[in-house]
This record gives structure tokens, C-alpha cells and sequence, in this order.
């Protein structure tokens, strides 16, 4: 909780001199590598999130949702477990690009949260679910993201993350097996839209830079 506190403070802090806003929603591809023998096998399942970001040109810090689609399953014995996850937390990321919010660009972030999960156990027909107390993670990741059009500020943005997220036995049900200790550990590839503000100063060195381009097209206003 202090960290997310923490985050908060420094996203009032950037506020206050801003140069580009950022929104993303996005699709992903998840695959599991939890270090459980019972989770061997690994498990793919779809998600969806969208993640608003501001601070400097090159660097900002921001806040995401993301949330399953399908839920990862893993079988055993006469039955099997599922888990069905959401994250809430914060993130920081740099492009590394002339122009980052019109230009293409290598993307870097990462970033601190909490996922909220529930263990569901189908067995014998029945099916049983129970939540684990909010647990504190972190993911990082690199990806690319390329402007739709020449200088558009709307942006294709792909990249992997890795995610990790600590969870404890958990009991859902008096009887019945547990789901063991484990980490959460997941891979994702996320692919999205992005639309990029820029404000102040920094937003004249792009309107310049536009400008040159059309001139050097034969644009002559």
C-alpha cells in the first residue's frame, strides 16, 4: 500500500509540469511458468487492460488495469484448478525515440501492483472458489511502438512482459486437495493502441518537425 502511495505522489508531482499525456488499451497472450510440479503444463489464456501515463517526452509514470479474458487451468486427478486474476498498480516507461509520441521507438517499463486473485476448484462437478488477500507483484518488460501513419500521434504498441506475483497455500474448500504454494509467474504479449498529447514547449519541436516534412513533400500551406 505505501508503494501505491508512492506512485501516486510522483504521478501529482509530473502533473504539475507535464509534456505528453498518454492512453492505451490493449489486447494480450499469456502463457503460465509457475514452479509448481502440479502446474507443469503450461497454461495460455487471453487478457485485456488500458493504461494512462504522463511526465516528460522520453519518461513518464502512470497507472494500469488489466484483467482476464479466459483464466489459466491446470487439471489433476478428477478435477482442476483454475485462476481468475486482475491487476491495479503502477508503471513508469521510457521511448527511446527523437520524437517519442509521433515517431517509432523501443519501449521500456516497468512496474509495481497488486493482483487480485481467485482459486476456482472444479471437482466432481462442483465448483468451489475462494480469493487470496490482494498480493503485491511486479512485471517488466520491452516492446516497440510505431506511429499508424507518418507523425501520426496514434500508436501500434506490441511488447512481452513478464509478470511475477507470489502465492500462498490456499485452501478452498474443507476436504479438498489445496492449491499448493507457488509463483505466479506469467509471459505476456500485449498489442495495443496508444494516443499520444504533447503540451508546452516540447509540443512546438514536434509541430516544427511536422512542418519540415510536409515542405520537404512539396507542401507549401
Amino acid at each position: 500500500m505505501k508503494a501505491l502511495l508512492l506512485i501516486g505522489y510522483c504521478l501529482m508531482c509530473l502533473n504539475l509540469s507535464a509534456q505528453q499525456l498518454m492512453f492505451e488499451a490493449f489486447g494480450d497472450w499469456n502463457k503460465t511458468s509457475y514452479n509448481k510440479s502440479d502446474f507443469v503444463n503450461k497454461s495460455i489464456y487471453m487478457g485485456y487492460g488500458a493504461r494512462l501515463a504522463f511526465g516528460a517526452d522520453h519518461v513518464q509514470i502512470g497507472g494500469e488495469y488489466r484483467g482476464n479474458l479466459s483464466d489459466p487451468t491446470f487439471l489433476f486427478g478428477n478435477g482442476n484448478w483454475s485462476f481468475e486474476e486482475s491487476f491495479v498498480g503502477g508503471f513508469i516507461r521510457t521511448k527511446l525515440s527523437r520524437y517519442p509520441a509521433m515517431r517509432f521507438g523501443l519501449v521500456l517499463r516497468g512496474g509495481l501492483g497488486v493482483y487480485n486473485t481467485t482459486a476456482i476448484l472444479d471437482s466432481d462437478g462442483q465448483i468451489f472458489k475462494k480469493d487470496y488477500k490482494s498480493i503485491l507483484g511486479f512485471n517488466g518488460g520491452i516492446g516497440f511502438s510505431a506511429p499508424i501513419y507518418k507523425y501520426s500521434r496514434t500508436m501500434l504498441e506490441i511488447g512481452y512482459i513478464f509478470n511475477y506475483a507470489p502465492r500462498p497455500e490456499l485452501t478452498i474448500t474443507e476436504g479438498r486437495l489445496p492449491v499448493p504454494a507457488h509463483n505466479g509467474i506469467s509471459h505476456l504479449i500485449s498489442a495495443g493502441l496508444s494516443h499520444n498529447f504533447v503540451f508546452g514547449e516540447r509540443a512546438k519541436k514536434y509541430e516544427h518537425a511536422r512542418q519540415n516534412w510536409k515542405y520537404r513533400k512539396g507542401w507549401r500551406g
